[in-house]
């Protein structure tokens, strides 16, 4: 059992009915929360129609209004209502149906979550090396941007800020941008690291759910 893995147990909910630990117990999943400063990978603690807990594996975003996507890509306003060390509890700023959150549905196929985090990458694919920007990242894979063609099911190297090299293999391009499958996945304690590291939360620009954010403060 991961660090991660093992917070989120010892602060499970206890003394409450059969109903509530059961949905608790479903929350032990990732989620990723949208501030100014960028993306962060988190994960649930618990849900009810007023709010939901969080867990962190860095010290807590320290915006009170901000983001929260799950892994189907559906978005909730929520506010802080208070704080510990590294986890913490907001209010919904929207009505939300439980039942349909804990399901966490999705028209798409399920994959790993992925959250955006912009940052230089070095390339190398055989004898040759390239530079680039990461997009995204997932423990088991990443999206990067290069003006470079790259040939599908080859093997690359990367190193990028935050992370030890990593092997992967190329699952498509399309135009400047492609896909790498990653031979060993991260873990989720090296995923969140590195996320940090790229995104510090000093670092505060306007993000793409800026209109959502503002409208986080619940009633």
């Amino acid at each position: 059992m991961s660090d991660f893995d093992s917070d989120i147990e010892s602060n499970a909910t206890t003394g409450e009915d059969a109903r509530q630990a059961d949905r608790a117990a479903l929350m032990m999943r990732h989620a990723k929360v949208v501030c100014q400063s960028g993306q962060y990978l988190c994960m649930i603690r618990d849900v009810s129609e007023l709010g939901v807990g969080l867990v962190f594996l860095h010290q807590v975003p320290p915006e009170e209004r901000i983001i929260l996507q799950l892994a189907n890509d559906h978005t909730y306003p929520i506010e802080r209502v208070w704080c510990g060390k590294r986890q913490s509890g907001y209010r919904f700023g929207c009505e939300v149906d439980v039942e349909e959150f804990v399901e966490e549905q999705s028209v798409h196929e399920k994959r790993a979550l992925r959250v955006k985090s912009p940052g230089e990458v070095c390339i190398v694919e055989g004898r040759t090396t390239t530079t680039g920007q990461l997009l995204d990242l997932s423990c088991e894979g990443a999206k990067f941007s290069t003006d470079t063609k790259h040939v599908p099911q080859r093997l690359l190297s990367f190193e990028v800020d935050g992370l030890p090299p990593q092997l992967g293999q190329i699952r498509w391009q399309e135009g400047g941008r492609f896909g790498v499958k990653f031979q060993h996945p991260l873990s989720a304690e090296e995923l969140a690291a590195c996320l940090f590291h790229l995104q510090p939360f000093a670092q505060s620009e306007p993000c793409e759910y800026t209109s959502l954010l503002s409208k986080a403060c619940a009633a």
